[in-house]
């Protein structure tokens, strides 16, 4: 088990899904938390149930549908917290839809959470790690290295943006001795995935058999922020069952 105490760490969409599961796997390590969620009830629900384990976890609620708001979260969280040692640039989504007839306003709002948020969180925490270092871990997908199978080509452009920003960011930011990184997860039990129906789900072809749980992908974040992947920056690490090989 990797420890995180001391730490201040943001996990944007953290109320749920693959985010909740990151704040659970770094809370019972002693990290301080931000806990990041557009529904108030949620990231309250989240932050009372791991401070009921002793962590400490701070709710921030903002919409990122609303990119600038991404910028909001990171300075509320840096003030609360009195600073930021990592970030995971999980909140994100998406619906399955045809390439013929996509309405632009659909590829707009996909890329406007998926991308510019992320982008813009990740510009603001850069800008608060420069003078200590840090880490950032943004969730891509397997979408990222391929067609839109699942989702549309909405979601897989965005994705792909967010793999190219994880490169270009590694790069400038080494120098300050932040590393940057991204996980690529493939199919993962979350409420995103639970509208495929049984016979996609059986027709995937997965090699290890099964979907991921949250837990699965939330291993592979805490590796990338702790000090065991201190060599390791500009990486896209993929947790999908052997589905992209």
């Amino acid at each position: 088990m990797y420890t995180f105490a001391n730490r201040k760490i943001l996990v944007t969409g953290s109320s749920r899904g693959i985010g909740r599961a990151v704040a659970e796997r770094l809370s019972a390590t002693g990290a301080t938390l931000g806990i990041h969620g557009r529904d108030a009830s949620r990231v309250e629900a989240a932050c009372g149930e791991l401070a009921g384990r002793g962590s400490k976890a701070i709710p921030l609620v903002f919409d990122f549908s609303d990119p600038a708001q991404a910028v909001s979260a990171v300075r509320a969280f840096c003030d609360r917290a009195g600073g930021i040692d990592g970030l995971v640039n999980n909140a994100g989504g998406g619906k399955a839809s045809a390439f013929r007839g996509m309405a632009l306003e659909k590829w707009r709002s996909t890329f406007s959470v998926n991308l510019e948020a992320a982008m813009l969180a990740a510009r603001e925490a850069y800008s608060a790690m420069r003078s200590g270092g840090g880490t950032i871990v943004n969730i891509a997908s397997i979408a990222a290295h391929g067609p839109g199978k699942w989702m549309g080509a909405d979601y897989a452009a965005s994705k792909a943006g967010l793999v190219s920003i994880t490169k270009s960011l590694a790069f400038e930011a080494a120098r300050f001795g932040i590393r940057v990184n991204a996980v690529s997860p493939g199919l993962v039990d979350t409420d995103m995935t639970a509208i495929l129906p049984e016979e996609t789900r059986k027709g995937l072809n997965i090699p290890l058999g099964r979907f991921a749980a949250p837990a699965e992908v939330a291993a592979a974040v805490a590796f990338l922020l702790s000090d065991a992947s201190a060599y390791i920056t500009g990486e896209v690490l993929h947790v999908d069952g052997g589905l992209w090989m």
